[in-house]
């Protein structure tokens, strides 16, 4: 293994339990909402809002903190399946992202070759100049 492959699994999950850390001390010290604090983080470091949230409840799921919930509490009422929630369909729209994906790939393959097969008709036109034109 390299040493900057080393390094890289050396700090591989400190940007997460940074970020934790961080979210934490905002919460505690200056009595912002996590919300706030991520969009504080997101600024410091230029990640996404998304991401530095997703970095703390990951982080805070690992460590078993117990973190509120809004709107509704659990058992408060009869909870109807939100759309998109499905594992199946979740499933599914990948497989179909997957397909899409698949098919932009052969199209640029299809290109490439083309161009490739371009670039060999130019050579070939390069060299023939060159040994008429001398």
């Amino acid at each position: 293994m390299s040493e900057q492959a080393q390094g890289d699994s050396a700090t591989r999950g400190t940007v997460g339990q940074e970020i934790f850390e961080r979210v934490e001390q905002l919460v505690s010290d200056e009595k912002v909402t996590r919300t706030e604090a991520f969009q504080r983080i997101s600024d410091e470091t230029g990640r996404r809002a998304g991401t530095v949230a997703a970095n703390y409840y990951r982080v805070a799921r690992q460590r078993g903190k117990p973190l509120q919930r809004r709107g509704r509490r659990r058992g408060s009422g009869p909870r109807r399946k939100r759309p998109g929630t499905d594992a199946s369909a979740a499933a599914e729209r990948a497989t179909e992202a997957l397909g899409e994906l698949a098919a932009v790939v052969r199209r640029q393959e299809k290109e490439l070759a083309g161009m490739r097969e371009q670039i060999d008709q130019l050579e070939k036109l390069k060299r023939w100049m060159n040994r008429n034109i001398e």
